[in-house]
């Protein structure tokens, strides 16, 4: 029954064995890759930074300075997200040596998060339910691709930190009357929010529902001003924590003043309306709406440049062969549909199962629904952000399993039985069919489509060692492999696939598809000393065929310019590193 006291022991027991079940099965699963230590990606570039910090770089310094070198580029990533990766290394450093806290915390940290979020859905469904409904949502958390995809070991980016924050917003509007829930709601949509900007559309939400919480009883108005507030608050304290005041500057990408400005006007002026206390939802929806419309005034003359996407002034060259290619940032419909098509069915069963619960019990269902319809539609345009609809939906498909198992033990009939438990597992695992009926490598291009053959074994180990023995110097290369070559070898990159680096990935493409005199001209003035590429990278495979008679269509044929001196040892295979004359 929702509001009853929760037995806290015994949910900690319960959400603690879950966890263990689905942090046993991930470790087990990403075994290979953690053995590896074939970490790359972002989550390698997230562990240059940490190394970077560790080696005495200033906490408010947040340039790369192996990246784009000689000035280095300045990151829009948040130090919230490495203080728990710098902790663990720095706490178990002297215990396991440098490379094996760096594994430690490559398999703490995820599952610490994972940890955060199956305890603050499971807490959800506790409040609203009962505990045997709370070890159930929380294994549901395991059971979305959607989510545990950000929380797997090995992954140091800060998408799982996003989602995780949306669990605990959502645990905080469903706490009920009182304060602590918005405050909580508010300060976690402020920790994502400066994490990354991607979690404003959710922040926005949970605004927009507890307004609507307001207008359905007004004995609640109080609690979209200690949102708010909690919110507006929230992010001016991380700003100055985990930027300082060397960094009030304004950048489009990441929390900076105008959007403190922008959040201050409304936290400010919305208890404002609070206090007239107005009867009619008219009267509480207008003022609101001037609020929202002198914070979004206040944020247009402060930051007017802002107003746009930060993408939509990218360089054409860089649209095209970087930030349209980056799947997980495009809509649902551009996606794999092998891939795409089970996470939304997961998705589309949570929200059936939420609409069931709005219609049958009322009370908070139909706003909760409402969030998951908001984050749903988020999803569909920039396919990542469905981790947040997955993290909402993990509630009622917890019901919705412990409705299943309690129907089963009702049952008499054994086919009964097999029938309700089949419908269970096809509706939570619909890949087990989807998998059949589409295999993904025919499924077209799309976010987890498999990678060209051979191109894993340009990450071998072995390849950085000898990459690692050259005299010091940039590389330029395709973007994909540039965090892992800055996290494996002492080398500077021209650019990795980080948009304030913009002008850099400009000449990292012109290099790749120009003609080859075209190309050293471009190679002279950047100072590069290295060429590499992989060549059964898809970054190659678009620059050459892009460009026939580009520079890597050359390479790719074995017709080097006589500009370029091919390294031994790395001068065959599929990664191929050429020395600059």
């Amino acid at each position: 029954m929702a509001g009853c006291p929760v037995d806290r022991r015994a949910l900690a027991l319960r959400i603690a064995l879950a966890w263990l079940l689905v942090a046993g099965i991930s470790l087990i699963a990403s075994f290979d890759q953690l053995s590896s230590q074939s970490i790359r990606g972002d989550d390698a570039l997230r562990l240059v930074q940490v190394r970077d910090l560790i080696a005495g770089q200033g906490w408010f310094d947040l340039r790369q300075y192996r990246l784009s070198p000689p000035d280095g580029v300045p990151m829009h990533w948040s130090r919230l997200v490495d203080f728990p990766i710098l902790a663990v290394i720095a706490l178990l450093a002297p215990v396991l040596g440098q490379a094996g806290a760096e594994l430690a915390a490559q398999i703490i940290v995820p599952l610490g998060v994972l940890a955060l979020t199956m305890a603050a859905v499971g807490w959800s469904a506790a409040r609203l339910f009962d505990l045997r409904t709370a070890g159930f949502a929380a294994i549901a958390v395991g059971l979305l691709p959607a989510v545990l995809s950000q929380m797997q070991p090995g992954v140091l980016d800060h998408h799982g930190w996003q989602v995780a924050m949306v669990a605990l917003a959502a645990a905080g509007f469903v706490a009920g009357a009182g304060w602590r829930g918005p405050v909580l709601a508010g300060a976690a949509m402020a920790v994502g929010t400066s994490i990354s900007l991607e979690v404003m559309t959710m922040a926005a939400a949970f605004g927009l529902v507890f307004s609507l919480r307001w207008l359905a009883d007004r004995r609640s108005r109080a609690q979209l001003a200690l949102y708010l507030a909690s919110f507006a608050s929230g992010l001016a304290l991380i700003f100055l924590i985990a930027l300082g005041p060397a960094n009030f500057v304004q950048y489009c990408d990441a929390i900076g003043p105008a959007h403190l400005l922008l959040f201050g006007v409304i936290a400010a002026a919305v208890p404002l309306v609070v206090r007239l206390d107005p009867a009619r939802p008219l009267f509480i929806m207008a003022p609101l709406a001037l609020a929202g419309a002198l914070g979004v005034a206040s944020f247009a003359m402060a930051a007017p440049q802002c107003l746009a996407s930060p993408f939509g002034a990218l360089a054409p060259d860089v649209r095209t062969y970087w930030y349209a290619l980056v799947m997980e940032g495009r809509p649902i419909w551009e996606q794999n549909v092998a891939l795409a098509a089970p996470v939304l069915v997961q998705l589309i069963v949570g929200l059936g199962a939420a609409l069931y619960l709005a219609r049958s019990r009322g009370g908070i269902w139909p706003l909760y629904t409402f969030l998951i319809v908001l984050a749903l539609g988020f999803g569909m345009l920039t396919w990542r952000s469905l981790a947040f609809a997955g993290a909402l939906a993990a509630l009622p498909l917890g019901w919705l399993i412990a409705s299943a198992f309690a129907r089963v033990e009702r049952e008499q009939a054994v086919w009964a039985k097999g029938a309700i438990l089949g419908a269970l597992v096809l509706a939570l695992m619909p890949s087990l069919v989807f998998d059949r009926l589409i295999p993904a490598d025919r499924a077209g291009p799309g976010a987890g489509a498999a990678p060209p053959a051979g191109a894993d074994n340009c990450y071998a180990p072995e390849n950085f060692t000898r990459i690692s023995e050259l005299a010091h110097g940039t590389i330029a290369m395709p973007f994909d492999m540039g965090p892992a070559m800055l996290a494996h070898t002492p080398h500077s990159v021209l650019a990795t696939g980080h948009h304030r680096a913009e002008q850099a990935m400009a000449d990292t493409l012109a290099i790749f598809r120009s003609d080859p005199a075209t190309a050293y001209a471009i190679v002279a003035r950047r100072e590069v000393d290295y060429i590499a590429l992989c060549k059964g990278m898809s970054d190659t495979q678009v620059y050459a065929r892009s460009a026939p008679e580009g520079l890597a269509a050359n390479l790719l044929r074995d017709r080097a310019p006589a500009w370029l001196i091919p390294v031994p040892g790395l001068d065959e295979g599929n990664l191929r590193v050429w020395r600059v004359r």
